[in-house]
């Protein structure tokens, strides 16, 4: 009855809609994904109880032993020394007659599947104490770490108080104090579920998985300084001579970045490309960028209709100066993300030289000095 109650409160996380349907049982009654988990979780615990019937005590390892993990068939002896293999490991709780004299006996004990999850987890983080089963198959004299709950959903992340899903189904089938389910909005929602009530709030935090940042990495090398002084030269003849607006492309190819001016219509208030630049294997637009000639550099409404792409944007104004202004910026799932222009361009001031001159003195820099 706690389970069904638990179920259908989960479930009325969705609002409107009703939990979809996944299978007709052909009897007039239709079972959610949360009752087929369930019984795939029933034939998962009987395959497990029918594999490892045997006590970890009784299974005859030997040196010719495989471990199955991975899609790989890993030798026992890569976790085990032959001798540990062959006699055994020492027991670690000894009696007070063996610890006694100075002939004292180490007693021996057979490796359990417990011995090998802890040697394995060391190169297998996943291979938990809770996650992981251990089964050995005696006809094929090979161990398998079995994942138990990771069959049960996908995308999994589950500890001791909570869970991290990414369907709610798989949440009512591995149920957790501590819940994370993403919802369609983008955020995640932490359901906690006490002795009265089942809470469901946008998540502050989650637990167990990194902290990430917004940004950009730019895959080839920064656009050189030589790039954006061309596009400089031509967007000042059409300021000053038209007090327009044009429109460059930028692309990266085999021989480096080049600048490409396409046909277009331009004013003092916009640039349009009347054609595309011709398509040319393994030739990558990186970037679109455009002049505002004597106006401050700024994103209108009109480039934000324009600019939906998950490329590099860049506009320049006031290009009349001697430092024009510069932004760059770029766009995914319909919003844009502000760029620092030194992760993209290449600048003249920075100097690779020693930048070191003894014969300049900067108060405050000594013991003795003060600012």
């Amino acid at each position: 009855m706690t389970d069904k109650l638990f179920q259908e409160t989960l479930f009325s996380f969705l609002g409107e809609e009703e939990p979809e349907a996944i299978q007709d049982t052909g009897k007039g009654k239709k079972t959610t994904a949360s009752t087929k988990s369930r019984v795939a979780s029933k034939d998962q615990k009987k395959t497990a109880v029918s594999v490892t019937k045997s006590e970890p005590e009784t299974w005859e390892l030997n040196t010719e032993t495989i471990i199955r993990y991975g899609g790989e068939n890993i030798p026992l002896t890569d976790y085990f020394t032959p001798e540990e293999i062959t006699n055994g490991l020492p027991d670690s709780s000894p009696t007070d007659e063996q610890t006694t004299g100075d002939n004292a006996e180490v007693k021996l004990r057979n490796i359990t599947g417990e011995d090998v999850r802890k040697r394995l987890e060391n190169d297998f983080g996943e291979l938990t104490e809770e996650l992981t089963t251990m089964t050995f198959i005696k006809e094929k004299n090979m161990i398998i770490p079995v994942l138990t709950a990771r069959k049960k959903g996908s995308g999994m992340l589950l500890e001791r108080r909570h869970g991290i899903y990414l369907k709610l189904e798989d949440a009512v089938a591995n149920r957790r104090s501590n819940m994370y389910v993403p919802g369609a909005d983008g955020h995640m929602y932490h359901i906690r579920e006490t002795e009265a009530l089942t809470i469901c709030k946008r998540a502050r935090k989650v637990p167990s998985v990194p902290t990430l940042v917004e940004g950009v990495r730019l895959k080839y090398p920064r656009i050189p300084w030589g790039i954006l002084t061309q596009f400089l030269v031509v967007a000042r003849h059409f300021a000053r001579t038209y007090g327009a607006e044009v429109h460059g492309e930028i692309y990266w190819g085999e021989e480096g970045y080049r600048l490409v001016i396409p046909a277009q219509i331009v004013s003092r208030d916009m640039c349009e490309p009347t054609e595309q630049v011709a398509y040319v294997e393994n030739v990558v637009k990186v970037m679109e960028i455009h002049s505002h000639h004597t106006m401050e550099a700024y994103f209108s409404s009109q480039d934000d209709r324009s600019e939906q792409a998950p490329i590099l944007y860049a506009v320049v104004g006031r290009v009349l100066d001697f430092f024009p202004q510069i932004l760059v910026r770029t766009c995914l799932d319909g919003e844009y993300l502000i760029i620092n222009p030194h992760i993209v361009f290449e600048s003249p001031l920075e100097s690779p030289t020693n930048l070191d001159f003894p014969q300049v003195s900067v108060k405050g820099a000594g013991d003795d000095d003060t600012v």
